[in-house]
């Protein structure tokens, strides 16, 4: 259901008040170190093997303010390539904060053609949803899956990650996160099985960060 402009703003508003009210009546959170370098993230899941991978240069990363990430692109057996994409932030909002897909990914020609949700289930993690995005710059096409994996959640609305985030910050003086994308590019005609494809790699994805990413409990 579209949220009407004015009921979206005063949302936005809330957030804002919350962000404040957490950022100034909770002095004690705490920077939570990773569990794992992401350097040390698999090369190799399943099928998927890297094939190459990108560093972020360092005025990005300042301008990120992300303590850690990694950018691998992963091959499968049948030639199939995704991007993957993972940051970490000790404390959002203090050391950095995360970058919407549907205002980053959008430019050069491209645009969102479709916007949607679809479910995760990990065959050693209960299921869960995420967003998924489809872009287009004529005949080509892109499938992005994204998510939010924080303190033991994970999350597809950005909307509710910044409310748990000043939440957490309150009660548990925590406010660390992470922040996971994975694109593929497909064509028209090829859209439903890649994305299928992406999937499972996303639930495999989802998983192993769990050996990476602090959870509920520290």
């Amino acid at each position: 259901m579209q949220l009407k402009p004015s009921f979206r703003l005063t949302i936005i508003l809330l957030l804002f008040g919350l962000t404040y009210l957490a950022i100034h009546l909770s002095q004690a959170v705490r920077d939570v170190p990773i569990l794992k370098p992401l350097s040390q993230f698999p090369t190799q899941i399943g099928e998927w093997k890297v094939v190459s991978s990108k560093t972020l240069s360092q005025p990005t990363i300042d301008m990120l303010g992300v303590n850690d990430y990694i950018e691998y692109n992963y091959a499968s057996g049948n030639g199939t390539v995704v991007n993957l994409y993972v940051s970490y932030f000790s404390s959002i909002g203090v050391t950095g904060g995360y970058h919407s897909p549907r205002n980053c990914l959008p430019g050069g020609g491209w645009g969102i053609a479709e916007l949607s949700t679809v479910r995760l289930q990990p065959q050693s993690a209960p299921s869960s949803i995420i967003n998924s995005m489809i872009i287009q710059n004529g005949a080509d096409r892109q499938i992005t899956l994204y998510w939010f994996q924080n303190r033991g959640r994970i999350i597809y609305s950005e909307y509710w990650d910044k409310i748990y985030t000043v939440l957490d910050a309150l009660f548990k003086q925590r406010r660390d996160g992470s922040f996971i994308r994975i694109m593929a590019p497909t064509r028209e005609e090829n859209i439903r099985e890649t994305e299928e494809l992406v999937k499972k790699f996303a639930e495999d994805v989802m998983v192993t960060l769990q050996d990476y990413l602090p959870g509920k409990e520290i």
